[in-house]
């Protein structure tokens, strides 16, 4: 595929970081935010940039509609580039990496990439596309598919298959996996149910797999109505969260009795998180921060629009839309925002030194935490 001609566009030289302060017209107002660089897109075709990026060894790792792309991260400088999919739709969603290489479940493919090159490593196909949240950890890469939900456990090493579960046997309709992830001995699949042809209504579910043979622990269902999840379920100590999008819900349930704990009205609710001391997630124009045990504000911020993405790096909560903002983590008080035509839309990776995040004229970096 023919990259960009354009080149890396470093924000200053001496000195390398440039701060920038923001009178977009979003209507929200903050401190700037220390931009390390930007870097273009990287092609021409189509508007959109999904998903969550991934970051690793110095490298940071993208995805724009069909194009993969290796960046230097401390610098934006453009390593590589490459076709990755067959299909434009859905879009891009999760990019892992460790080890030297980039984990990537696609339309037709599951695929490990060299990190440094590109390269394809090895490629398995699954039974139907594979757009959804992944899981790594030390020897194995968890996916899951669309329209049949068969949740996959991949060996990092050479791409074999060490199992994969169906975790929709008897359902007469559609489902699909939206994210899995993985902690301990156990494997946590969020999965969208169709309950009638056009998917309305639908319900969420969640279920614990072994992580050994991928058999089947326990799972939770909400009711039958508007309920669906997305994205990837999230342990935090004795709870795993789930987004119930139908019904711009945050849900709390409990990893022993396997009951919803709590349920929090957040709007259009999107990816959770959490840094072990509150959850945090973001629907409609705010951002929440929520108590872990009980599910209660602690506290509200206006985003400016309804977030595409949100980030961790530090005790800071990064929200992607119009404008990049930092949030402290504990507060919810705006500590910069950056922004950029057309937006950003992806949702926010980091290091622990520096967030990146897409958007519709390319990437930026910035510093995790204010200068002094």
């Amino acid at each position: 595929m023919r990259s960009s001609i354009r080149a890396i566009v470093p924000l200053a030289l001496s000195p390398l970081l440039l701060t920038l302060s923001c009178g977009d017209g979003t209507g929200v107002k903050g401190s700037s935010l220390t931009v390390v660089w930007t870097a273009p897109r990287l092609s021409g075709g189509g508007d959109w940039i999904s998903g969550i990026p991934a970051v690793d060894g110095g490298r940071l790792f993208i995805q724009e509609g069909n194009t993969l792309a290796g960046l230097d991260a401390a610098t934006g400088r453009r390593l590589w580039t490459r076709p990755i999919r067959v299909a434009p739709f859905p879009g891009p969603s999760t990019l892992r990496a460790g080890g030297g290489q980039v984990y990537v479940s696609e339309t037709d493919s599951i695929m490990a990439v060299d990190a440094a090159t590109g390269a394809t490593i090895w490629n398995v196909h699954p039974d139907s596309q594979t757009v959804t949240e992944t899981a790594l950890d030390a020897t194995t890469f968890y996916t899951g598919q669309r329209g049949i939900p068969v949740v996959y456990a991949v060996a990092r090493g050479n791409g074999a298959v060490r199992w994969k579960k169906n975790v929709g046997t008897g359902y007469t309709l559609p489902a699909h996996v939206r994210g899995v992830t993985v902690s301990g001995d156990t494997v946590y699949a969020s999965v969208e149910r169709y309950l009638a042809p056009n998917g309305t209504p639908s319900s969420g579910v969640l279920v614990a797999l072994d992580r050994t043979d991928g058999h089947e622990l326990w799972r939770f269902e909400t009711p039958s109505g508007k309920h669906y999840c997305l994205d990837a379920p999230v342990v935090a100590g004795p709870r795993i969260l789930v987004n119930d999008v139908g019904t711009g819900d945050a849900v709390a349930v409990d990893i022993v009795t396997h009951a919803e704990v709590w349920r929090t009205k957040v709007g259009a609710a999107i990816k959770i998180l959490t840094n072990g001391q509150l959850a945090y997630t973001g629907g409609n124009d705010h951002a929440f921060g929520l108590d872990l045990a009980t599910g209660a504000v602690r506290w509200t911020s206006a985003t400016g629009s309804s977030s595409f993405g949100i980030g961790l790096c530090q005790n800071y909560l990064f929200t992607s839309v119009f404008a990049l903002r930092r949030f402290d983590g504990a507060t919810g008080t705006l500590v910069g925002e950056v922004a950029q035509e057309g937006g950003y839309v992806s949702h926010v990776a980091s290091d622990a030194v520096r967030a990146y995040a897409t958007g519709a004229k390319g990437t930026v970096a910035v510093l995790c935490a204010p200068s002094s």
